[in-house]
């Protein structure tokens, strides 16, 4: 046997051609696509690396597609594989380079969505402390208008008492005449100021220039 062979159990290669048994055998089967490919395989590329090395299988041994996994698993316990061969190995680069590529474009954009998505976050935050503020100013001005309307209130109840209390005033003046200092004064009344008396000019005799000042 040369040594540019490798022997994997016969389920490993089952699980490769059929899928049956992928996840009890995924370690040895990763094994034998690194070893087939001669390239790391990792989880991503697990169904690219299954996808080329069956499609290169069943090329070399056509035989193989008309068998079942049970079938398979009764040509022996084990397998001998070999690398592919270095055209195929080249053509399987290219097209693991170009996943790369796309693996790297992908995680990039990623990255540009993870940090817009950080930055969505923190505007919606900004505008979330914004609105909070706004509605305690909301609430600031509404306690302020609703303290304003009840001293409008209190003050348009004063000056309707004030107003009333001289309407009545006004009612006594008509009714009993003058209001000094707020006091109705009747006509007549006690305490009232007696009326003067009228001097009678011709009670006096004011002659001329010799006139008689003796009484």
């Amino acid at each position: 046997m040369s040594e540019a062979r490798k022997i994997f159990p016969i389920n490993t290669f089952v699980a490769c051609l059929k899928g049956e048994g992928k996840d009890a055998n995924k370690e040895s089967l990763l094994d034998m696509l690194k070893y087939m490919i001669q390239k790391d395989v990792d989880s991503e590329l697990e169904p690219f690396a299954i996808a080329l090395t069956k499609a290169w299988i069943y090329e070399q041994h056509p035989e193989l597609t008309n068998l079942s996994a049970a079938g398979l698993a009764g040509l022996g316990e084990n397998v001998s594989i070999s690398p592919l061969p270095a055209l195929a190995s080249a053509e399987i680069s290219g097209i693991f380079e170009e996943l790369a590529e796309y693996k790297a474009t992908i995680n990039a954009k990623e990255a540009k969505i993870e940090e817009l998505q950080g930055d969505v976050e923190a505007k919606d935050a900004k505008i979330a402390d914004l609105q909070k503020q706004v509605k305690i100013f909301e609430d600031s001005k509404k306690d302020q208008a609703e303290e304003l309307f009840i001293t409008s209130e209190k003050r348009i109840t004063e000056y309707t008492q004030k107003l009333e209390e001289l309407l009545k005033e006004v009612d006594e003046v008509k009714k009993n005449g003058v209001v000094v200092a707020g006091v109705a004064a009747a006509p007549g009344a006690a305490g009232a100021a007696p009326a003067e008396k009228v001097v009678d000019n011709d009670a006096f005799d004011f002659g001329g220039s010799d006139f008689d000042s003796e009484w």
